[in-house]
């Protein structure tokens, strides 16, 4: 296979599809291209590409308009239909525990895994209650035909899809440059759709908790994400939200100390896209005081060439390019 000399990460979601493409010389990532281009309502819903040809008018536009060269493409995802859970399984070695992990993996996914797309991250080794040896791990899966529906829009216009990844794994790998060193966090990642809550010190995952938005916020956050500012309710959206975000992310706090007694969680980092996440993180540090609640900037050493706002609008996109590169 060809080395890849660039790559775009993608990301796509209810409002807007955005995409970077990624180079790297010598070890140092360059961005080439940077752009979004919003959905009209209806093109995805639930995850879904509900009217491909609109999508694929949408996706043609940006790549054009946006100067985007590369036709290797890596798809970010994280909606309603990507499911993670952290897992524990008899300690095996290296090159057979893909196959135990498959084998296993309906005992944690509530969804037959024959319509799921199944990866997994090694999240430490650890002992059980029975002092066995045991390999965690966080088990990503993601419905098979989501995925298929990017990868046919997507080739027909040109494009080759060289991996679909996480687009939560994709912003907590961001925060490793320069944002987190050696704390234990916890990372919470909003989406229009999802909840994700994933603790991490260092590079291992010990908690991850996936909820849908419960059903009386989801017009609040639905708000929010398409508005984004300037609107008559934005206030109490944001009390609102603040509210169940404070709720939800002490509920996991608790459920996390109870289940793990070393290293407590030092600091909590909400990654949410949205004009009012200082004010939201806020909300939720007044209901969870002995944590700080931080909304983090992405690649500060490395801005490449970008405004910091821009940075951290994309920073899942760049995560998605970066990653790409590194494992070709």
């Amino acid at each position: 296979m060809a080395k890849i000399k660039s790559v775009i990460g993608l990301e796509a979601d209810s409002n807007e599809i955005r995409a970077v493409e990624i180079s790297r010389s010598s070890g140092v990532y360059s961005v080439l291209a940077c752009g979004k281009i919003p959905l009209s309502e209806g093109v995805i819903e639930e995850g879904f590409i509900r009217d491909a040809d609109r999508f694929s008018i949408a996706l043609s536009e940006l790549m054009r308009n946006g100067g985007f060269k590369s036709t290797d493409i890596v798809v970010g995802v994280n909606n309603e239909n990507v499911i993670m859970r952290y897992a524990s399984f008899p300690q095996v070695s290296p090159d057979k525990l893909r196959n135990m992990v498959l084998l296993q993996a309906q005992e944690f996914i509530p969804i037959p895994v024959q319509e799921m797309e199944i990866d997994y991250v090694v999240a430490g080794q650890d002992t059980n209650d029975d002092d066995q040896p045991v390999t965690n791990v966080m088990l990503i899966a993601a419905r098979r035909n989501m995925i298929e529906q990017y990868i046919n829009l997507l080739s027909a216009s040109r494009l080759q899809v060289i991996d679909v990844d996480s687009t939560t794994l994709s912003l907590c790998r961001g925060l490793r440059h320069d944002v987190v060193t050696d704390e234990k966090y916890l990372v919470i990642n909003l989406t229009e759709d999802l909840l994700n809550f994933v603790v991490i010190e260092k590079d291992e995952i010990s908690m991850v908790r996936s909820i849908n938005i419960p059903e009386f916020a989801a017009e609040s956050v639905e708000r929010l994400f398409k508005y984004q500012s300037g609107y008559e309710q934005a206030e109490d959206d944001i009390e609102n939200l603040g509210t169940v975000l404070g709720q939800e992310t002490s509920s996991s706090v608790s459920y996390y100390s109870m289940q793990n007694s070393g290293k407590p969680i030092e600091k909590i980092f909400l990654l949410a896209n949205l004009a009012a996440g200082d004010r939201i993180a806020a909300r939720i540090s007044d209901l969870i005081a002995t944590i700080p609640v931080i909304v983090p900037d992405f690649y500060r050493t490395n801005n490449f060439g970008l405004d910091q706002k821009v940075l951290n609008e994309f920073a899942g996109c760049i995560g998605l390019g970066i990653q790409a590169l590194e494992v070709k």
